[in-house]
């Protein structure tokens, strides 16, 4: 019973984002800012020493342009 109301929950949650992201297309970059801003703080509070590129950080989001369109050659 649990795993098909999780299901059901993960479900509606598919649905609102894909209704977000045709209302908003800056919906995308503000998830990948708070993704790079949670990965900062986990970064930050770790004992553990680690190098990691812009890219692997998610520090690119600024050079994106979340309404132009999407180069769909790559």
């Amino acid at each position: 019973q649990s795993i098909i109301v999780r299901a059901q929950g993960e479900a509606r949650s598919a649905e609102l984002i894909g209704e977000a992201v045709k209302k908003n297309k800056g919906f995308l970059k503000l998830r990948k800012l708070e993704a790079a801003r949670d990965i900062a703080h986990v970064l930050a509070n770790s004992g553990n020493r680690i190098m990691l590129d812009a890219q692997s950080l998610l520090l690119n989001v600024a050079d994106e342009d979340p309404t132009a369109p999407q180069n769909q050659q790559r």
